[in-house]
């Protein structure tokens, strides 16, 4: 029986589940990715050491030493800040040194001078791989970091920051 002089027809879709279905096109449509959210990406993050019990947002623990660390909740360096990374021979070993962009540099430098005593964590993907602790001011800015993970994956994991950051630098100067 029709209602309101219209005949009943299976195909029909009220207005309001196609005024849906064209909103939902054009915002999805709108939402351009910069690309540089991508899981395939490797990122270093280092986060600093909180004193204060209501100022941070985790306790990181190492994965093998089991070290917990309450870390500050914002990264202090990230992806963004450093232009290379390496695998380095010091006295005590092989570690990563990163070195941070001049701007990242100068900006770190303030903070190592502020907060000699506490550890740097390098966080990985999430995971927290190592610690460093500030003995005095970085002026040169180079962040050298022992990891908690063996020379050999020591050596993949230098192999693909080094591809995210070369990546992440390309598309940092489109």
């Amino acid at each position: 029986m029709p209602r309101y002089g219209v005949e009943e027809d299976s195909s029909f879709v009220p207005n309001s589940v196609l005024l849906l279905l064209l909103t939902a096109a054009f915002a999805l449509a709108g939402c351009q990715s910069t690309g540089m959210d991508g899981a395939n990406f490797t990122r270093a993050r280092f986060f600093l050491e909180s004193v204060s019990s209501d100022g941070y947002s985790a306790a990181v623990t190492l994965p093998l030493s089991r070290v917990q660390i309450p870390v500050e909740s914002e990264a202090i360096v990230s992806e963004y800040d450093y232009h290379s990374i390496e695998v380095v021979d010091v006295d005590l070993g092989r570690c990563l040194a990163f070195t941070l962009k001049p701007p990242a540099a100068r900006e770190f430098y303030q903070i190592s001078v502020a907060n000699q005593g506490k550890r740097l964590v390098l966080v990985v993907n999430g995971a927290p791989l190592g610690v460093r602790k500030i003995d005095g001011p970085i002026a040169n800015g180079k962040i050298f970091v022992f990891l908690e993970v063996s020379d050999k994956n020591l050596e993949e994991l230098a192999k693909k920051l080094k591809e995210s950051n070369f990546d992440i630098q390309k598309k940092l100067k489109r």
